[in-house]
């Protein structure tokens, strides 16, 4: 996922607050049930801001990270065409990335294929 990050420039947060965003911030989309959109938060949207700092792929990821030992609301500062608002997200659950958990009800087909013969 960082490598996609760099090369198709997006910013993906969907597993942690739901947010898929480009490089200048403009949200691409939402992932439904996820703070972001539970909040109103939509594409189309823009991000300008995160805990009062000007919006980077580094202040989101730092903000999310800090997140984790703060009870603090994660404050996001939202341009939606010519209206600003400021959403406060309830979220502490630092950075997330999918990664492959094993269903230990089937059997380890994977660990077989790679056990040197």
């Amino acid at each position: 996922m960082k490598v996609r990050t760099r090369e198709v420039k997006e910013i993906n947060a969907e597993y942690s607050i739901g947010l898929l965003l480009d490089e200048s911030g403009k949200i691409v989309d939402t992932v439904e049930g996820m703070p972001a959109a539970k909040a109103g938060i939509g594409p189309g949207m823009k991000l300008v801001a995160v805990n009062g700092h000007r919006f980077s792929m580094e202040n989101l990821s730092a903000a999310l990270k800090m997140g984790k030992n703060s009870a603090d609301p994660l404050e996001l500062l939202v341009e939606n065409t010519d209206y600003y608002k400021i959403y406060k997200l309830d979220y502490h659950g630092g950075e997330k990335y999918p990664h492959l958990v094993r269903d230990e009800s089937k059997p380890d087909v994977l660990s077989e294929i790679i056990t040197a013969k």
